[in-house]
């Protein structure tokens, strides 16, 4: 049976859940007194006597610790039910949902969509026109043509509106599924442990005995982690799609904010169905560099007008925009190549091309396969080409030219270099899989006055940093970690929080607000830690 879902019984689980927090939280708060001013009693000698003392023990050591762990799970599913209403919130304006049925709309309505345009596209065939002239009957083609593009239109706006209700509805199960497991964990444990401590045997004397009674529910609950999880914004499935691929690729700022403009445009007006190819695809033309920048290597010809290194044969950008370091270094290494007449042996020139990349701290593979495709083909006129081909497939320059088996073949806008009679055609190399083998495992958020804090602890100063670390925390989402550099000031910080926790900055400050190490650091490094965190969150996680 699939999910379905309806906002008139969603409306009453909140307000039966609200009413009976209230009724626990009283329960719990009335509960916390009573024990804390018993052992305040206690404590005080106002109740004196060997059974007292004795039963001191059973309420120090599992009831009080128990209530206490109650409350807490209490708060827990009191914030969790915050975020349930903000899901909800997604979802209720339409009423009923079935996700099985929803499918089974969604498929429908593509299969007469395809019907549709196919009619269409008989319809616009130029032999059917040009029969329907004869025969004249043009008039009526065109007029059904016309009523079957009003089909069409309608058709799309069905199925975005079926869509949108079923990508809602799986967002909304994907969030709630993760909702109140623990806390309802520590309610299951507290019923327990109540039906056992009825059990418990107390003598005159006041000393109690657990023998024959399973106390594991009290070492479980106290054990028992409590997470609550935040609220997350509704993000549009290919906002989340980016986001997702930005977070795998672990950029460098500069790099992630290229990438992510790049994905927008390569997917504007595709089909949904063909997003993952599309994204796998555009990560396997990728040149990326060791501090996480996308290095794209090109004919010189599209960009001298604008530059005044007239003896270049290549252009690099980084990140999108020109770079004149990496362009001299290329150049530079590249005519060490012509000098050594590299060119006259295709595997000798083939490492130097490697060579190049390898100079330019770029992750091309580990071995020359792996890094290019290499054609070589005669040329007419007696010239040769190095092509980088992600130029092409980035758009900068146009290459009037096939791709024949994945390689850019030799065309007429390609820089010719009168050296040779062979020509070499790079294709558009792929070192995704290599960057993803080495690239980092965190990320330090930058800000005010670049990726360190400076910050003082009494009168030693330390320097601080906000990192990133996608994968690790209590789910694998992710967490943001304050810690302190080398050690050397004697102070060392090494505090986290889960991206989990977090829906809003007062959520970051709170956390900042409460943890030991932090929370007596200067008010504007405090500041710092929280805009940083809040900064990544944003970047990585769409709130």
């Amino acid at each position: 049976m699939g999910v379905k879902y309806s906002a008139a019984d969603s409306a009453q689980l909140i307000q039966a859940m609200t009413s009976n927090l209230q009724v626990a939280n009283q329960v719990t708060d009335r509960l916390s007194s009573g024990c804390d001013h018993l052992i305040a009693s206690l404590d005080s000698g106002e109740l004196q006597g060997a059974a007292y003392t004795a039963g001191k023990g059973l309420f120090t050591e599992v009831i009080i610790p128990a209530i206490k762990k109650l409350q807490e799970a209490i708060d827990d599913i009191q914030g969790e039910l915050a975020s349930y209403k903000s899901a909800d919130s997604e979802v209720a304006g339409y009423g009923e949902l079935d996700l099985d049925l929803l499918k089974e709309q969604l498929k429908i309505k593509n299969e007469q969509l395809a019907k549709v345009e196919k009619q269409i596209a008989d319809n616009q065939d130029f032999f059917r026109n040009a029969g329907a002239l004869l025969t004249g009957k043009l008039g009526d083609l065109l007029s059904q043509t016309s009523a079957l593009m009003e089909v069409e239109t309608q058709l799309n706006i069905g199925i975005r509106e079926i869509q949108e209700k079923i990508d809602k509805l799986e967002w909304f199960v994907d969030q709630v599924s993760q909702y109140f497991t623990d806390s309802l964990q520590v309610l299951g444990l507290a019923i327990q442990g109540a039906t056992q401590l009825s059990q418990v045997l107390v003598d005159s004397e006041g000393n109690y005995s657990t023998d024959g009674i399973d106390m594991s529910w009290s070492t479980k609950m106290k054990a028992q982690k409590i997470q609550t999880i935040s609220k997350k914004k509704y993000l549009e499935p290919k906002e989340r799609l980016i986001q997702e691929a930005s977070r795998n690729m672990m950029l460098s700022d500069e790099g992630d904010a290229y990438y992510r403009s790049q994905l927008k445009e390569k997917l504007k007006g595709k089909p949904r169905s063909e997003w993952d190819k599309i994204v796998d695809d555009y990560n396997h033309t990728l040149k990326i560099d060791n501090e996480g920048n996308i290095i794209d290597i090109f004919d010189f010809r599209a960009y001298k007008d604008r530059h005044y290194q007239k003896d270049d044969n290549f252009s690099v950008l980084k990140n999108g925009k020109y770079d004149s370091a990496y362009t001299r270094m290329v150049n530079e290494k590249y005519q060490e190549l012509i000098q050594e007449n590299f060119e006259a042996n295709s595997v000798d020139l083939a490492k130097g091309v490697v060579e190049i990349l390898a100079g330019l701290g770029i992750y091309a593979g580990t071995s020359l396969g792996a890094a290019f495709a290499l054609e070589w083909a005669p040329l007419t006129g007696g010239g040769s080409a190095l092509v980088a081909a992600a130029a092409v497939e980035a758009g900068y320059i146009t290459a009037e030219g096939l791709v024949v088996d994945g390689t850019l073949s030799v065309a007429r806008t390609l820089y010719e270099i009168d050296t040779a009679n062979l020509g070499v055609t790079l294709s558009a190399a792929s070192n995704y899989n290599s960057w993803q083998a080495n690239k980092p495992t965190s990320k330090t958020i930058s800000g005010r006055g670049g990726k360190q804090i400076e910050a003082r602890v009494g009168n030693r100063k330390v320097k601080l940093r906000v990192d990133w670390e996608p994968t690790s925390g209590s789910n694998g989402d992710g967490v943001f970690q304050v810690q302190s550099g080398s050690g050397k000031s004697g102070y060392s910080l090494n505090e986290s929080i889960d991206v989990n926790s977090i829906s809003s900055k007062t959520d970051i400050l709170d956390w900042v607000n409460k943890t030991k190490k932090i929370k007596n650091l200067d008010k504007s490094v405090k500041s710092e830690i929280v805009e940083r965190i809040w900064k990544g969150y944003r970047d990585y996680y769409g709130n």
